[in-house]
């Protein structure tokens, strides 16, 4: 998993390995069963693995809504290798080469699924985005000439590409005939060029890459931005902008590069500060990424939730739980509107600072401000179990499960609580839930880790009363 996404995802816990249900081989002389369970390292979990078509498909969507666009990419390649006759498995694919700065691959399978639907128009625009990725803009340009410019989607396309040409005057008219919300980002920057009625063209320029940007087209603004920096090397925005444009495809020397230069010219500026710490973050230097985002803070980047935020998550990298634990609770403090930091606060007072009272304080909280989430209830019943109020735990967590069967989160802590109430096969039972909805992710690494731990001590067990009742003659 790349940085970029690391610095959006909460990590609970490190890669667990995965179980299997198997039989043990029991020594001749020995007639009881012994344990059903047997956990390995090395082999792979076949029974819970997508096994059709329409199971690979949802796993890729499930991939691509978590951010985790490599595990879309292989489950959405397994679809379509299964029905190699349908064109909308390599859209998906293609969707997610693209979402993954993989435009080589995207061209490639969209061009397998062109030959399945020769004249769909949303496959000839991901053709033309995969061009434009890649910085083919005469190619993309060709392709979209051809296409009916009465549609939006089209006319949006040869709109960007008026803007690659710097075809502004062209671009400008063209925007003003598109309905997509998309389109108002052009149309702004335009509004904004003109409140400048002195503006020179390289200003323009760099508002439309900026544009470009929050559109997600980061590959279509770097020339322009290349452009700007060639005839004036001093232009603070557009260094800053070109920085944001390489760390959102993950080429983070050259973001560092970039905001650096930016940094130079302006050393106090937040946005600078603030984009030049994930820039280090996604480089892997989480020392510069702290001490440039606690830089930014200082020097008062807006909106102060996001910096808490990163801080925190850097924080925990760091493994200084205190201090992480901190910044999320001034987050909660301004914003309980997000669930995720709830839960984040709740998991660091129980599992590393051993507060659960106040995890139970936070979680309550919780409860009260999304009332209507299964979440909530498992937050509280996660928390009452650390308290030792078992009995009341159950209740929330069974109410959390009844409101969504497949929260993972609530299978694994009503399987810890079996766990330490000493009722382990039922521990077990959840455990394996939590495992198959987890789907991969640290829910079910845990549960897999707790699973094991389980089954570990039980053939122990197993063995020892074995040998006390067979002694060696």
């Amino acid at each position: 998993m790349n940085n970029k996404l690391l610095a959006t995802l909460w990590i609970i816990i490190t890669a667990g390995s995965v179980f299997i249900l198997a039989n043990l081989t029991k020594p001749e002389s020995v007639q009881e069963n012994p344990p059903d369970y047997k956990l390995t390292e090395q082999t792979e979990v076949i029974e819970n693995q997508p096994a059709n078509y329409a199971e690979y498909i949802s796993a890729g969507d499930n991939f691509i809504n978590q951010g985790n666009f490599q595990k879309a990419i292989e489950n959405y390649q397994k679809a379509a290798s299964i029905n190699n006759s349908s064109a909308d498995p390599l859209i998906k694919l293609t969707q997610a080469y693209l979402k993954n700065n993989q435009a080589k691959e995207a061209q490639s399978t969209i061009s397998r699924a062109q030959e399945i639907r020769k004249n769909d128009t949303n496959i000839q625009l991901l053709l033309a985005q995969s061009f434009i990725d890649q910085r083919n803009f005469p190619a993309a340009k060709s392709l979209i000439d051809k296409l009916d410019q009465t549609n939006q989607e089209v006319l949006y396309y040869s709109g960007i590409l008026q803007i690659l040409n710097k075809d502004f005057s062209k671009a400008k008219e063209t925007f003003k005939n598109i309905q997509k919300p998309e389109a108002e980002n052009f149309r702004n920057a335009y509004s904004k060029f003109e409140y400048f009625k002195e503006g020179e063209n390289l200003h323009l320029q760099v508002l439309l890459a900026k544009a470009l940007t929050e559109v997600g087209q980061y590959q279509a603004s770097i020339p322009l931005l290349f452009d700007v920096i060639n005839n004036k090397k001093n232009y603070l925005d557009a260094w800053i902008v070109l920085g944001y444009a390489y760390l959102n495809i993950n080429q983070s020397l050259d973001a560092v590069d970039a905001l650096t230069n930016a940094k130079d010219l302006n050393p106090d500026k937040p946005e600078t500060l603030f984009f030049l710490g994930l820039a280090y973050f996604s480089n892997n230097d989480i020392e510069k990424a702290i001490f440039f985002l606690e830089k930014a803070d200082a020097s008062g980047y807006e909106p102060k939730e996001q910096i808490d935020l990163k801080l925190a998550d850097l924080y925990l990298l760091q493994e200084k739980y205190q201090e992480s634990e901190k910044k999320f609770t001034e987050v909660l403090s301004q914003n309980t509107n997000n669930l995720d930091i709830f839960t984040r606060v709740v998991w660091l007072n129980i599992d590393k600072l051993s507060n659960p009272e106040k995890a139970l304080n936070i979680a309550q909280a919780a409860l009260t401000s999304h009332p209507d989430t299964a979440m909530s209830y498992n937050l509280v019943g996660w928390s009452l179990t650390a308290n030792g109020n078992y009995s009341e735990a159950k209740t929330y967590l069974e109410k959390a499960i009844s409101m969504e069967p497949t929260l993972d989160a609530a299978h694994l802590n009503m399987g810890w609580l079996y766990e330490l109430k000493g009722q382990e096969n039922k521990a077990k039972d959840y455990y394996k839930q939590a495992y198959n909805l987890g789907t991969g992710n640290s829910i079910a690494n845990l549960a897999a880790q707790r699973f094991n731990n389980i089954a570990e001590k039980e053939v122990d067990t197993y063995y020892k009363q074995v040998n006390i009742s067979s002694p060696s003659l």
